[in-house]
């Protein structure tokens, strides 16, 4: 390929290899990339509303937890009930990375937790091990582990640290750090191992709130650079807790290129909300699902719309333009609604009938 490459500029000039750049540029397009029983790994054209490639799976794809590697050539799926990783080779359906992550004395369960490094070598977990004995189970401490990813089929990790517990949701800034959802988001140095808090959570300092509730299983944000939670507390009038004042939304973000943090209410708590993003062209503008699609200014703190659902969906996504939002996760099909109206323009029926149940689903762009 190379070679035709320099071929081709030696005999047109570098109008032509702009030429060509730009003709790939513009080839490129929006996939949806998520899961549905009982064994298939989609990856659908956004705006084609079809399916692009269906991938049999040979594991459970329960829980169906997925994480890109960042040429989003690779899915790397947390599967067997929280116990294995699997990287899966998007162009041909190829299983190219395996993590057994158990053995016949210690079970390790990895709680939504995965993530890639930014250069695609190393992948990220926190298992949860737990010794198995004749007449008890041992609680073992959780561990931070690292893999390289090129370790093929049977891979271990080359280093393993001691983590927090409770640890989900975990994403991968620019400059290496790792970030991950427990008590509090922390940040994560890999080399080391060393875990420090990012952003207080469980012990924020906020005299007039309650502790948070922060539901973290949807590792999404990717689009708009982020790691992205939402939380839900009551608020009071005073320190004393006596009165309250409303009970509210609000959010955590990290953003993965600069490290920049942020913590901030932005609605009274009067729907459910699942999963958020954030539209990565205007960050202003927050959508959150589950029974329905809601619409937030978080910089004037305003609902801007709100519009019911035929059904609960648990993730919700968002396209590289911002135009268009994709719900899914429950049931067997992806709702698409316009983001400025939240009018649904477009359904997409998965082949396999089964439900996507608590899957992740990523919007990634790809090359034709």
């Amino acid at each position: 390929m190379r070679k035709r490459i320099v071929t081709f500029g030696a005999r047109f000039g570098l109008a032509g290899l702009l030429a060509l750049a730009g003709g790939l540029a513009a080839s490129a397009r929006d996939m949806i990339v998520t899961m549905a029983k009982p064994d298939q790994l989609y990856v659908i054209d956004a705006k084609a509303r079809t399916v692009d490639k269906a991938c049999k799976l040979d594991f459970n794809i329960i829980p169906g937890v997925i994480a890109m590697s960042p040429d989003n050539a690779i899915a790397y799926v947390l599967g067997n009930r929280w116990e294995d990783v699997f990287g899966i080779d998007l162009s041909t359906c190829e299983t190219v990375f395996s993590a057994h992550q158990s053995d016949e004395e210690v079970r390790r369960k990895s709680i939504a937790s995965l993530a890639v490094s930014k250069d695609g070598k190393h992948l990220y977990t926190v298992r949860n091990p737990v010794k198995l004995l004749v007449d008890r189970y041992q609680v073992m401490e959780p561990e931070f582990a690292v893999y390289d990813t090129s370790s093929g089929l049977n891979a271990e990790p080359v280093k393993t640290s001691p983590a927090p517990r409770r640890m989900t949701v975990m994403a991968t800034g620019e400059d290496g750090t790792v970030y991950a959802a427990g008590h509090e988001i922390y940040a994560i140095d890999p080399d080391t191992g060393e875990f420090r808090i990012k952003i207080a959570n469980r012990s924020w300092d906020r005299p007039t709130y309650s502790g948070p509730d922060v539901l973290a299983f949807w590792p999404i944000g990717t689009q708009a650079n982020e790691f992205l939670l939402l939380y839900s507390a009551a608020k009071f009038t005073d320190a004393t807790k006596s009165e309250m004042a409303d009970f509210v939304w609000g959010y955590e973000s990290v953003d993965l290129a600069t490290g920049k943090s942020e913590i901030e209410d932005f609605a009274s708590f009067e729907v459910i909300m699942f999963s958020a993003v954030r539209d990565p062209n205007d960050k202003s503008k927050l959508y959150g699902v589950y029974t329905q699609l809601s619409k937030y200014d978080v910089a004037k703190k305003e609902l801007i719309k709100r519009v019911d659902l035929p059904h609960t969906y648990y993730c919700v996504n968002i396209s590289s333009d911002g135009k268009e939002i994709y719900v899914g996760g429950t049931n067997d099909d992806i709702g698409v609604y316009d983001a400025e109206t939240l009018e649904r323009i477009g359904e997409i029926r998965l082949p396999s009938g089964g439900d996507m149940a608590a899957g992740t689903m990523h919007v990634v762009r790809m090359g034709s």
